[in-house]
């Protein structure tokens, strides 16, 4: 994990740290836009490297995160964000769950996902703008080539192996849709609602079974709604991270 602080000021200490879990193939730079609108507080990145299991990516960042913080995942990021929150709960003061799914891979697709992995981590290039690209931006924003290039960087610069790891991670959770019922903390549910890959369903079944929920449906937005609409996002975050805050006093 990226210990280091992105953002602060002598208000930190008044404000509990911010732990940020990017996807698949994603780094700081898929948060880059939301961070720059929000508050100042501590934030660390708690990048999926090196590690193929979600219990395994829960307990390693679990290691390095503060005693006691806000934690936000996006994607991918979001479903291990589930998991460190099912794991110490007592730790997690709010979670937020950006363009994120609570339910399993029917095993019967396990192995059609890790060829889909295979075959797309030999040409990744081809593999964002060709296959992926359709299903991560909403109509609106599929011309935007300054936004295609910064994900296709973003995957290249993960890498092969990255690709297949965190095909790994996916494939090995669990179920959350029922032990999210436990996780009373603060909560944020937001995705957009051209979402192709983490759908507008799937982000109301999770608000709908979290305790303290907040559910928000971006329109002309698709999963990477932090770069297709960094204003709206950082505003729920923002009010998210209030909310938090006074909890947690």
């Amino acid at each position: 994990m990226n210990g280091g602080k992105l953002t602060g000021s002598d208000n930190d200490t008044e404000r509990l740290p911010l732990l940020l879990v990017p996807g698949t193939l994603c780094d700081e730079r898929v948060f880059t836009p939301v961070l720059a609108l929000l508050p100042e507080r501590s934030v660390s990145i708690a990048p999926l490297t090196d590690v193929s299991d979600v219990h395994e990516a829960a307990r390693r960042i679990l290691a390095d995160a503060p005693p006691r913080f806000a934690l936000l995942g996006f994607s991918l990021g979001g479903i291990v964000s589930l998991e460190i929150a099912a794991t110490e709960p007592g730790r997690v003061a709010g979670l937020a769950l950006i363009g994120s799914n609570a339910r399993p891979v029917a095993p019967e697709f396990h192995a059609e996902r890790r060829r889909e992995a295979i075959s797309g981590s030999e040409n990744l290039d081809h593999y964002i703008r060709k296959i992926m690209w359709p299903r991560y931006v909403s109509e609106g924003r599929r011309q935007d080539a300054a936004l295609q290039h910064l994900i296709a960087a973003m995957a290249r610069d993960g890498g092969r192996q990255l690709l297949l790891n965190q095909t790994e991670i996916g494939l090995s959770r669990i179920d959350s849709r029922d032990r999210i019922a436990r996780m009373t903390m603060p909560s944020l549910v937001l995705g957009g609602c051209e979402d192709a890959l983490c759908t507008p369903e799937m982000q109301r079944e999770m608000a709908h079974r979290l305790p303290d929920a907040q559910l928000a449906l971006l329109p002309d937005a698709g999963h990477f709604v932090t770069l297709e609409q960094p204003e709206a996002v950082a505003a729920h975050i923002s009010s998210w991270l209030e909310r938090v805050d006074r909890v947690s006093a």
